[in-house]
């Protein structure tokens, strides 16, 4: 029996017009893309953008059967057609009924026409739920076009390296400063989509899921919060922009998510569409999260059965050493996070962070149970940021500094009696950046 495929339809927006040269000179009839998000055992959402409206249908090819392309169906056995109607020329659709454990090539068609794909255009469903096995997940945060080199090369590294999935932590593209962009609803759409079409980006998004979270220059201004102005116009660009899984709860609260690759939860937050100001009255106590977020991490983390529960944060959790944006900035609530570890006895938490334009990993000991660690990776393509000698930071694990756009790896083992994930940085070339932390599961253990 043929897999059967469901599918949302793409959603579009007008701006999408090429702007620039090099997406412009594109042969196959999008502007960006097509981008992997969402992936699981029987479904995987995928993003694209068009040069102009027209009628679209996906295809797939299982396994090595290249020649064998099958139209993506619906519930009824119908083709999925995805309508481009001059509305909006951008947007992200999902496939189910797909085979678990299972490479699938896709392809976009348009009037009976392949599009031919630039990269490769491929992905490999996970395998059933219960199922152990080995895995890479690639990190990284603040990608802009003031780095050392704005045609953002690090992406072709981060592709070679095979990551499994891609995590975005925040600062995923830079409101022009000068220009004051988050002010300007339809600049905010122009940045996004000149970031998305990076031809250095296009072939990580082809073939690797992506899931992002955001900080505050993605999301508005600078140390932006919740008095934002257009802080529903930013949440709904930055979910059109990404196929996630989901987007908050209920109502519009935030990107906040939580998806699952094998015996490996992931908690993304946002900490930024419900925070309070930085400066407040110092009586009052200040939220870094709402407390649907709250209740949210809360029984998530109670509920998981996962061997590692990973923490993702758009700025650093742990880190008290400098004067930027931390958790520490609101003591409150860092020292909720803590208790909520340390009182229902979570193991196998570690913390992945972004934001502070270095790289490096803290650790922080905790009185009763096991040390709590923090990764974290930044910048990817931005300004390198300040750093300070290990011998001035104690909370710093030695060696694993680094002063130089980065990506950070974590390669999950589960061969053998001691699952363990190690972490490493690397750089624009993919050269490892010091030392490698190896955390064992055995040692992550209330």
């Amino acid at each position: 029996m043929k897999p059967r495929f469901t599918t949302l339809l793409l959603l579009l927006s007008p701006f999408f017009l090429p702007a620039c040269a090099a997406p412009g000179m594109r042969t196959d009839g999008l502007h960006s893309g097509p981008m992997l998000g969402d992936l699981r055992a029987d479904s995987v959402r995928i993003w694209a953008a068009a040069k102009a409206p027209g009628t679209y249908t996906l295809e797939l090819a299982k396994g090595n059967q290249m020649q064998a392309w099958t139209p993506a169906l619906d519930a009824v056995g119908q083709p999925v057609v995805l309508q481009m109607d001059g509305r909006r020329l951008y947007g992200q659709c999902q496939l189910t009924g797909l085979e678990a454990d299972t490479t699938y090539h896709y392809r976009l068609v348009k009037e009976g026409r392949a599009l031919r794909g630039l990269h490769k255009q491929s992905f490999h469903t996970l395998p059933e739920e219960g199922s152990q096995f080995s895995f890479r997940v690639a990190f990284g945060s603040c990608a802009g076009d003031w780095g050392v080199d704005d045609t953002q090369p690090i992406f072709h590294a981060i592709n070679r390296m095979n990551p499994d999935a891609f995590l975005w932590l925040g600062d995923n593209v830079y409101y022009g400063l000068h220009e004051k962009e988050w002010e300007d609803p339809a600049a905010m759409e122009e940045r996004w989509k000149l970031q998305r079409a990076m031809p250095s980006l296009q072939p990580l998004l082809a073939r690797t899921p992506q899931y992002a979270i955001w900080d505050d220059h993605d999301y508005g201004p600078n140390d932006s919060d919740s008095s934002y102005a257009l802080r529903d116009f930013s949440l709904d660009l930055f979910t059109s922009y990404w196929p996630n899984p989901s987007a908050g709860l209920e109502g519009p609260d935030g990107v906040f998510f939580r998806f699952q690759i094998g015996p490996v939860d992931f908690f993304m937050l946002d900490t930024r569409f419900d925070r309070d100001p930085i400066v407040k009255p110092a009586r009052s106590p200040k939220a870094l999260l709402s407390e649907a977020q709250w209740e949210w991490l809360q029984q998530g983390l109670q509920e998981s059965t996962a061997d590692f529960k990973v923490i993702a944060s758009g700025m650093q959790v742990l880190s008290k050493y400098h004067r930027f944006e931390t958790w520490n900035r609101y003591e409150e609530e860092r020292d909720r996070l803590l208790d909520l570890l340390a009182s229902e006895s979570i193991s196998g938490v570690f913390l992945i962070s972004g934001d502070r334009h270095i790289g490096e990993a803290l650790r922080l000991e905790r009185e009763g149970t096991y040390p709590l660690v923090e990764f974290t990776s930044s910048p990817l393509a931005a300004g390198i940021g300040e750093s300070v000698a290990d011998s001035l930071v104690p909370q710093r694990i030695p060696g694993t500094l680094a002063v130089a756009e980065n990506f950070g790896i974590l390669d999950f083992h589960f061969q053998g009696t001691h699952p363990e994930l190690s972490f490493r940085l690397y750089d624009v070339y993919g050269d490892p950046i010091g030392r490698e932390v190896v955390l064992r599961l055995d040692e992550l253990q209330p």
